[in-house]
């Protein structure tokens, strides 16, 4: 502890860092300082401030070291006490002078957890991508097996019109095929005496071709079936297949019919078998063509 001192001016038990220098220089104070010699006093001085500086700059460069881990300095105390920045540093303390972090631990988790949504934003986005061209892919897909649908229900429609088109193929071709294979003729187209009554100049209208009872009797030309039943005239089981161009072919006798009314068919379609229904001596078919209203010759048709 200091203690003041009497006197006409009281000095300061606190010796500043000036004052040391004077004292290690031994330079004389107040009117004592003219006593010295002036060279003496000019070399001490010199050399004074010289060790006075080194000393400064050592206690500012390094920290003071304790003595003996007694916590008090072992020597300079009061040089360290009046040094100008007065540093002393425990031994204990561990100096770092490594680079200031940027940002603090809540800080870089807060980035970590910035960086992370944004990735959950990035995969959230590719994956809504994918699934947007999926559903893109799944939707040209399902129009492409539409269109190729409705393109094969066209093809199919197409076919259908054409195969109900070849059935009918061959109207106003003014070509008829013979109805049965082998014709036999038995009687031709003109006037003759009536079979079964035996009456005089009765037109016969038609062609008789004899076969046996059963066999197939086919369309001469495509059209469409205008009458398909029993003639109480005496043509029996009766078939009349309209072709264009005004003309018409008969199917007589007929031990059964094929075809229904309205029906369409093609040159060469089964449309019933030879018989001997209605006025009739036996297995035969009697066979006409009409052309606008008018029975004619089928031999100039067939």
């Amino acid at each position: 502890m200091n203690t003041p001192v009497r006197g006409r001016r009281r000095s300061d038990t606190r010796t500043s860092a000036l004052t040391q220098i004077s004292r290690l220089t031994n330079e004389p104070s107040g009117r004592r300082r003219a006593e010295a010699p002036a060279p003496a006093r000019s070399v001490a001085r010199k050399a004074g401030v010289a060790a006075a500086t080194a000393g400064l700059l050592a206690v500012i460069a390094i920290p003071v070291a304790h003595a003996g881990g007694s916590g008090e300095p072992a020597s300079m105390d009061r040089a360290s006490d009046t040094s100008a920045l007065g540093l002393q540093v425990p031994q204990d303390v561990n100096l770092r002078f490594d680079r200031a972090e940027l940002a603090s631990k809540a800080a870089q988790e807060e980035a970590r957890a910035a960086a992370a949504a944004a990735e959950k934003k990035k995969a959230d986005a590719a994956a809504q991508k994918a699934a947007a061209e999926k559903k893109a892919a799944a939707d040209k897909k399902a129009k492409a097996e539409a269109a190729a649908k409705k393109k094969a229900a066209a093809i199919a429609a197409a076919k259908k019109a054409d195969a109900a088109k070849a059935k009918t193929k061959g109207f106003a071709t003014g070509t008829l095929k013979a109805p049965i294979p082998n014709m036999n003729q038995t009687s031709g187209f003109g006037y003759r005496s009536n079979p079964i009554t035996g009456a005089a100049g009765e037109l016969h209208t038609g062609i008789d071709y004899a076969m046996g009872c059963g066999t197939p009797v086919n369309a001469s030309d495509g059209g469409k079936v205008v009458e398909a039943g029993f003639q109480v005239g005496g043509g029996g089981n009766r078939i009349v297949v309209e072709h264009r161009g005004g003309l018409k072919t008969t199917y007589n006798h007929l031990q059964s019919i094929g075809v229904s009314l309205g029906q369409k068919v093609a040159q060469g379609d089964r449309i019933g078998e030879l018989g001997t229904t209605g006025n009739s001596t036996g297995c035969h078919l009697h066979f006409e063509v009409v052309k606008d209203g008018q029975t004619v010759d089928p031999a100039g048709w067939l």
